[in-house]
């Protein structure tokens, strides 16, 4: 099986350098275009499943995707952005942010998750896909969010075990994943 992983276009907010967390923000015009964009780059694989995020700029960047698939798109909640709590909305380039996006740190966000809790949950997402499909050649795309795809780079490659430094996932981006045949979760 593969699994391409895409973070949703850019918003308002992303532009703006504000975290939105659970925030349902729009894509706007620019995440419009670079969902467009992907759409081109991903016109001739074959996919076969496409799960996205029900946040709007993950639903709209998926649908866009999709305009060459024709799929159903599978909404599915475990594949959310990380609930930011009270920094929702703030400016992300506050020194806080760089302490809540450590795992090794693993800083409480009131009113929300701490790196490691909102981990796990992506963990027992990708185990819980993974397990579904897991006899198949399937490609599977998951349209989510960038602390899903942080997330996801330490569940296939291996947690940090020393303060880590940060991986920026850019608007678009796309991860690809092969999950072995003989993988048994």
């Amino acid at each position: 099986m593969k699994l391409l992983l895409v973070r949703h276009g850019k918003t308002n907010w992303n532009k703006e350098k504000k975290a939105a967390g659970l925030t349902d923000i729009e894509l706007n015009e620019e995440g419009i275009k670079q969902a467009e964009e992907l759409k081109e780059k991903l016109k001739d694989i074959n996919i076969d499943i496409i799960i996205s995020s029900p946040l709007k700029r993950a639903i709209k960047t998926a649908e866009i995707i999709n305009e060459y698939h024709n799929l159903d798109i599978i909404i599915d909640e475990q594949v959310i952005e990380r609930n930011l709590g009270i920094y929702e909305g703030q400016p992300n380039e506050q020194p806080i942010f760089n302490e809540i996006r450590y795992y090794t740190k693993n800083v409480p966000v009131k009113e929300g998750e701490d790196c490691k809790t909102y981990t796990k949950k992506v963990f027992d997402c990708l185990d819980r896909i993974i397990k579904k499909y897991e006899d198949s050649t399937k490609t599977i795309l998951i349209v989510s969010h960038g602390f899903f795809l942080r997330s996801a780079n330490w569940y296939f490659n291996g947690l940090p075990t020393e303060p880590e430094e940060v991986i920026r996932i850019k608007n678009c981006q796309i991860d690809e994943y092969i999950v072995a045949d003989d993988r048994k979760n």
